[in-house]
């Protein structure tokens, strides 16, 4: 049991870096329109999005194969369970998102860094920053943060739902400081955020979509309803 234990922390400690490269190798796209957003800089940074979701997507593919794992491809058939955990997983990401405004509003916690600088780029380049924060972004993050990252370390001999659990933990407690610079409030909030999506994930039956469009939905519905 202890070798099996530290097998498994291992493989959390492997992916866990794996995945902050991929994150920020997916990231680059970001870089190119944010140094001057034009016509060719938009068209060359989201041609290089679609070759890097196409990247990631076989990245899981085969890492899910090699573990033995079902994998469904995108054009499958969505039953009405993947649906609603769709919009559960969204509903309850925006509820977070509400919550957390609020919290900073009565706190009187200072915006940080991070988030004033997402809030000027959205106002600069706004088409270009949600279609980034709506569609690339979330297929993108989802395809290494739930996918690579569950099927690396949840192999056929880590299927409890102990290992489940603190697989889903560190996954979110790594999506959040990815997300949060030095602010602990945003760090709870990320965390949570990516706790729901690993959990969606697994609840799905490891179903990338499912957790895809939620994280999709999730940040739709931030953008257009949640006071900034």
């Amino acid at each position: 049991m202890l070798q099996k234990n530290l097998r498994f922390i291992g493989n959390l400690l492997i992916v866990s870096v794996l995945s902050v490269i991929i994150v920020n190798i997916s990231s680059l796209p970001v870089y190119i329109y944010l140094i001057t957003a034009n016509w060719f800089t938009l068209l060359v940074s989201f041609s290089l999005y679609a070759v890097i979701i196409v990247f990631l997507y076989n990245i899981y593919k085969t890492t899910a194969e090699l573990r033995q794992f079902d994998f469904r491809p995108w054009r499958a058939r969505l039953n009405k369970r993947a649906l609603l955990l769709m919009v559960i997983g969204a509903v309850i990401i925006v509820a977070l998102a509400f919550g957390y405004a609020k919290l900073t509003a009565v706190w009187h916690i200072t915006e940080s860094g991070n988030e004033r600088a997402l809030d000027l780029l959205l106002r600069k380049n706004p088409v270009a920053m949600t279609l980034d924060a709506v569609i690339f972004g979330p297929i993108a993050e989802e395809l290494s943060f739930r996918g690579f990252f569950f099927s690396y370390v949840l192999s056929d001999q880590y299927l409890d739902r102990e290992y489940q659990a603190a697989t889903i933990v560190i996954n979110g407690l790594l999506f959040g400081y990815l997300h949060s610079g030095n602010s602990l409030v945003l760090l709870a909030y990320y965390t949570l955020f990516g706790m729901v999506l690993g959990t969606t994930y697994l609840l799905s039956k490891r179903d990338i979509r499912v957790n895809s469009v939620a994280h999709m939905l999730a940040n739709l519905g931030i953008l257009w309803l949640v006071p900034s």
